[in-house]
C-alpha cells in the first residue's frame, strides 16, 4: 500500500525487488545494530514525508520509513520499498533539520524515482546483481582479506571492512550497491537535483546543501575512514559540493532566509544520545578528533548529562594509552580521571565512572582511593559481568 491507502501495483521484476528488500531488511534487523528510538525515528520520517512531492501521494508511492542503524560510518542507502537507512555516524555530523532534508531529499529521491529499478533494468548492471562476488569484482575490491584475484577478479589494496563485509557475508546485494556503489552517476546526480528542489519546497535553506558535504568531508584531524561508503567518499564528496553550489544559482534562497526552516533546537534534542552514543562508536575506533567534537556538542546541549563525561573520560584515557609522546600521557589521565570523577559526582547511583576511577587509581598506585571507587562500583552493580575480576583487584589491594 502506498500513501493515504492507494493501492501501489508495481511490475513483477519490482515485486521480485520488493521481496529481495524484505528478505534482506530481515536479516539486518537480527543485527541488532538498530537504533530504538521511537521518537527520532518518528522526528526523521516526519521530515522525509515533507520531501514526498504530491504527485507522488497522489500516485500511491510507498510511505517512506527511516531506520537508524548504530554504525560510525558516513552512510545512509535506500531500499526499493521505501526503507531508508541512516547511519549514526552520518546523522551525528549534521547540524540542523535543513541539512537532514538534503540527505534525506536525496534518498527520498531514489525512492520515489524507482532508482533500484532503474539500475536493475540497465543491461550494463547485470552483472552486477549476478552474484556478490560480481557486486566485489565490479566494484574493484575484495571479499575477504587476502583473498587472491582468479578469472579478472581485480582486488584492490583497501581490502573491505566491518560493515561491507557484513553485507556481503549475508548476501545483502540491494543494501551493498545502494550503500557503497550508489545507482551509478547519473540516478545520484538527479537525487542531489531533486533532492535539493524538494527540501527548497519544503521551506528549507537551499545553502546547507553544499555545507552538509563539507561537514561529511571534515574528518577533524583524524584522517582516516572507517568505510568508504557514498557519503564518505572523498572525490565524490568534493564533486557534490562543486555540483549543489552550482545547483543554487538556480535555486537561491528568498531574500529574507530567516524564514527558512532550520529547526536547530529540534534537530539537536532529537539527536542528541545519538551523537553522545556515536562518539562513544569513534572512540573505540580511534577516531579520537571526530568523538570530540561530538561530544563537545552534546556537553554543550547538556552539560550536566553523566554519560557524557564518563566517555569524555574514555576518550582520554584512550588517547593516554595510544600517546606517542610518553610526556603527553600524565596530563591525559588527569583529564580522563577528572571526567570520571565529575559523572560521578553527577550521578552517585551511575556505577560505570566508579569502576574506570577504581582502574585509574589501581594503576596509578593509590590504592585507598582505588579500593574506595572498586566497592562503590560492586555495591551500585553487584551483579557486573566483571564483578569477579573487580573483587580480585580488592584482594590484591587490602594487602
Amino acid at each position: 500500500m502506498g500513501y493515504q491507502g492507494q493501492p501501489y501495483r508495481p511490475a513483477a521484476d519490482e515485486r521480485q525487488l520488493w521481496s529481495d528488500a524484505e528478505r534482506e531488511e530481515e536479516k539486518l534487523a537480527k543485527l541488532g545494530k538498530r537504533w530504538d528510538d521511537p521518537l527520532l525515528e518518528e522526528y526523521l520520517s516526519s521530515v522525509a514525508a515533507k520531501l514526498v512531492p504530491e504527485e507522488a501521494r497522489q500516485a500511491g508511492a510507498p510511505a517512506v520509513r527511516i531506520v537508524v542503524l548504530k554504525d560510525p560510518t558516513l552512510n545512509a542507502f535506500t531500499m526499493p520499498n521505501g526503507k531508508v537507512y541512516v547511519h549514526t555516524g552520518l546523522l551525528s555530523r549534521l547540524q540542523n533539520e535543513s541539512q537532514l532534508a538534503m540527505i534525506l531529499g536525496h534518498e527520498v529521491t531514489h525512492v520515489t524515482n524507482r532508482h533500484a529499478l532503474k539500475f536493475n533494468r540497465d543491461p550494463r548492471n547485470k552483472q552486477i546483481f549476478f552474484t556478490m562476488a560480481g557486486i566485489a569484482a565490479a566494484l574493484g575490491v575484495a571479499v575477504a582479506p587476502g583473498q587472491p584475484p582468479r578469472q579478472g577478479y581485480y582486488v584492490s589494496a583497501e581490502v573491505l571492512r566491518t560493515t561491507s563485509n557484513i553485507f556481503l557475508g549475508l548476501g545483502l546485494q540491494l543494501a551493498f550497491i545502494a550503500a557503497v556503489n550508489g545507482f551509478g552517476r547519473d540516478l545520484e546526480r538527479e537525487a542531489d537535483r531533486e533532492g535539493l528542489e524538494r527540501m527548497v519546497a519544503a521551506g528549507y535553506d537551499p545553502r546547507e546543501a553544499p555545507r552538509v558535504f563539507e561537514l561529511l568531508r571534515d574528518d577533524h584531524g583524524d584522517g582516516s575512514r572507517l568505510e568508504d561508503f557514498f557519503f564518505g567518499n572523498h572525490p565524490r564528496l568534493d564533486e557534490r559540493i562543486a555540483n549543489t553550489r552550482e545547483l543554487l544559482e538556480t535555486h537561491p534562497p528568498p531574500p529574507d532566509a530567516s524564514v527558512l526552516a532550520a529547526n536547530v533546537e529540534d534537530f539537536a534534542l532529537r539527536t542528541r544520545t545519538v551523537v553522545r552514543e556515536n562518539a562513544a562508536l569513534d572512540i573505540r575506533a580511534g577516531r579520537f578528533g571526530l568523538a570530540k567534537a561530538q561530544l563537545d556538542r552534546v556537553l554543550r546541549l547538556a552539560p550536566k548529562d553523566p554519560t557524557t563525561h564518563l566517555y569524555v573520560g574514555d576518550l582520554y584515557r584512550l588517547q593516554a594509552q595510544r600517546a606517542k609522546n610518553p610526556a603527553d600521557k600524565p596530563l591525559l589521565l588527569g583529564q580522563a580521571r577528572e571526567a570520571y570523577e565529575r559523572a560521578a559526582q553527577l550521578d552517585a547511583t551511575f556505577p560505570d565512572p566508579f569502576r574506570q576511577l577504581g582502574l585509574l587509581y589501581y594503576q596509578s598506585k593509590d590504592p585507598e582511593k582505588a579500593m574506595a571507587a572498586f566497592r562503590a562500583y560492586l555495591g551500585l552493580k553487584p551483579d557486573a559481568p566483571d564483578a569477579r575480576r573487580i573483587k580480585e583487584y580488592l584482594v590484591e589491594l587490602e594487602r
